[in-house]
């Protein structure tokens, strides 16, 4: 049927530009209409798993939650053709993407946990990637001992395709860093190093991770795991905007070293925020705002996406400041309103502290 071949002539189009990420979204929302215009709903539900794993690789979540809730419905109400196995995964990562959005409540969030758990358990899938999906939002309101817990409990399930001993590691140092316990981290590192455990962008993420905690708490090491960490960025095959958390761990950890590459690493990622998922662009804002008060002017080679983009290409880092510290105080206020506690906004106040200590 011709419908099938404009299909299959985006997807070729897909092909030819895959490292255009955005492009290649459009393209397929392009195939997903077609489907549906022609109720063929086996590329409709292919399609629509397609985009929700390019979408994985951007620092946005704009178009996977009504594509990913199309989906469910499709395996809820057709058992004998879907099988809802195939999007456990994906089930994960939209959880992932409930909690960093500010204004997503926390009852829907738990609904979506304990529908997620139901059909984890139904289907006998491991529940590695639940836990570790608790210990980050556990992390994000401010309780890494319960994190802990979360992590200890993804020790006892088996690894998969997506959750390998890498990610296993990962997890146990970054919330080792998290409680400032670096004798640990540096031990499991080590493991790992030994290992040669590596993924897509681990241990890239691990060494951020480590660098920056470290650099925060003036421990010496930390400048070790700084260079670690530009070594290991250059070996990842894909860079893209989904590494904006760890880049500006990276960037943070550079910035209190005195080390001036951490320009370099804000050309690459500055664009990364806009329209990013909330928790990112609080990530990404509280950090720069005090990276850019140091104030004067700086000659950056920034995209054309960015709000405050300059022709001269010369920007004034006092105006950058206020720029992020105003998203970072306006998110930190959301995050804190819709958890109940007042952990982000204490976080900034902490950062602050530090950046006057450091000077």
């Amino acid at each position: 049927m011709m419908y099938r071949l404009e299909i299959q002539k985006l997807l070729l189009q897909i092909e030819d530009n895959y490292e255009d990420i955005d492009l290649c979204i459009a393209l397929l929302k392009q195939a997903i209409q077609i489907a549906d215009k022609n109720n063929d709903i086996d590329w409709a539900f292919d399609l629509r798993l397609y985009l929700i794993r390019e979408e994985r690789s951007t620092s946005h979540c704009r178009e996977s939650m009504v594509a990913f809730a199309w989906l469910l419905e499709q395996c809820d109400e057709q058992k004998d053709r879907f099988d809802e196995r195939e999007l456990l995964l994906e089930y994960q990562w939209m959880i992932c993407s409930a909690y960093s959005n500010s204004s997503i409540p926390l009852e829907q969030i738990d609904a979506l946990l304990q529908d997620l758990t139901m059909r984890l358990e139904r289907t006998h899938s491991s529940k590695r990637g639940l836990y570790y999906t608790l210990a980050g939002f556990n992390m994000q309101l401010g309780n890494p001992t319960k994190a802990k817990e979360y992590i200890a409990l993804s020790d006892l399930e088996p690894f998969d395709e997506e959750f390998t001993e890498a990610t296993s590691y990962d997890n146990h140092i970054e919330n080792a860093v998290c409680m400032k316990e670096f004798d640990r981290a540096v031990e499991l590192m080590d493991q790992m190093e030994y290992k040669k455990l590596t993924a897509f962008s681990l241990p890239f993420e691990t060494y951020a991770a480590m660098a920056c905690f470290m650099a925060r708490a003036k421990d010496s090491r930390a400048t070790l795991y700084a260079e670690k960490a530009k070594e290991q960025f250059e070996q990842i095959s894909e860079i893209n905007s989904s590494l904006l958390y760890s880049m500006t761990r990276l960037s943070y950890a550079l910035y209190l070293l005195n080390d001036e590459s951490v320009w370099h690493y804000y050309e690459k990622m500055a664009d990364w925020e806009v329209e990013a998922e909330d928790d990112l662009q609080l990530m990404m804002s509280r950090h720069y705002a005090m990276i850019c008060s140091q104030g004067g002017e700086k000659k950056l080679t920034l995209s054309i996406k960015v709000p405050f983009f300059q022709e001269s290409g010369v920007y004034n880092l006092s105006e950058l400041a206020s720029y992020y510290s105003a998203k970072a105080h306006y998110f930190a206020k959301a995050f804190d309103q819709r958890n109940g506690n007042n952990f982000y906004q204490n976080e900034l106040l902490i950062l602050s502290q530090e950046k006057t200590s450091n000077e």
